[in-house]
């Protein structure tokens, strides 16, 4: 089934299971404040979120627990399992085609590189990164569990898809794996090889800068690498994090690296 008709089945509505008489508030100006301020920091960058969307967000970093407590507001009807679900699928979907379209890989090794979206690494990158999903996951007399940590994060991918769609969903899901997909290769970590020879030879710092071109549904991204100052590379990718590799792995040719 495709994304888009997927996306029309479960449109926002329908995913609270039921309506609660007139329109869902956030569950509180502190909750407000606590799930807006996540959503603004990197590599989420949500900041226009409108008050019908919150409750949205809340209810994916919502573990059951507080709902069969009884002491959640009635505004936020269900927690975030069924947003989990789909922010499975939405996740691996997407590290799948970034695999498929950037690295020439076979099946196997594609699949063994799809093993970064496991529940327990999800929890070490969201603590590892800081990302901070982990600070405001509400929970009622519960240990805050990788596997906590994981679904909450997988409901959140799952509102943004749902809230922004897939190319925002993308854009986000890259931003916080790509380096996880490219470790598990070295020889194709072309970023992280540049900036260790550019460190060894004392070549200076790098910087990297980004143009996006093309409709907001279906961009491209145009990335330029500076070593000390100098214009070594250039890359063109669906995403920031592939067209930099592809300028990370140019600069490394010009310098005999690659």
């Amino acid at each position: 089934m495709r994304l888009t008709t997927i996306r029309e089945r479960l449109r926002i509505g329908s995913l609270f299971g039921h309506k609660p008489p007139g329109r869902p508030e956030p569950a509180g100006c502190g909750r407000e404040v606590e799930v807006r301020a996540l959503l603004a920091r990197p590599p989420f960058g949500i900041t226009d979120v409108s008050d019908a969307v919150l409750p949205l967000y809340d209810q994916a970093l919502t573990h059951r627990s507080c709902l069969n407590s009884g002491e959640y507001p009635v505004a936020t009807p269900d927690d975030n399992e069924r947003l989990e679900f789909l922010g499975n699928y939405v996740l691996d979907f997407i590290i799948a085609d970034h695999l498929y379209g950037e690295y020439d890989l076979p099946p196997g090794e594609m699949n063994r590189r799809l093993q970064v979206t496991r529940n327990t690494k999800l929890a070490e990158i969201v603590r590892g990164q800081g990302l901070g999903i982990d600070g405001v996951i509400r929970r009622h007399g519960q240990a805050l569990t990788d596997s906590i940590v994981a679904d909450a994060f997988e409901a959140l991918i799952g509102a943004i898809y749902l809230d922004r769609g897939l190319a925002v969903a993308r854009e986000v899901v890259l931003a916080i794996f790509e380096d996880e997909i490219a470790e598990c290769d070295g020889s194709r970590n072309y970023r992280g090889r540049l900036q260790e020879y550019a460190a060894r030879e004392n070549l200076g710092g790098l910087e990297y800068a980004f143009r996006q071109t093309g409709p907001g549904n279906c961009p491209v991204w145009v990335a330029r690498v500076t070593v000390g100052g100098t214009l070594l590379g250039k890359g063109e990718a669906r995403t920031k994090q592939g067209a930099a590799m592809l300028a990370a792995r140019e600069a490394l040719g010009r310098l005999g690296e690659e």
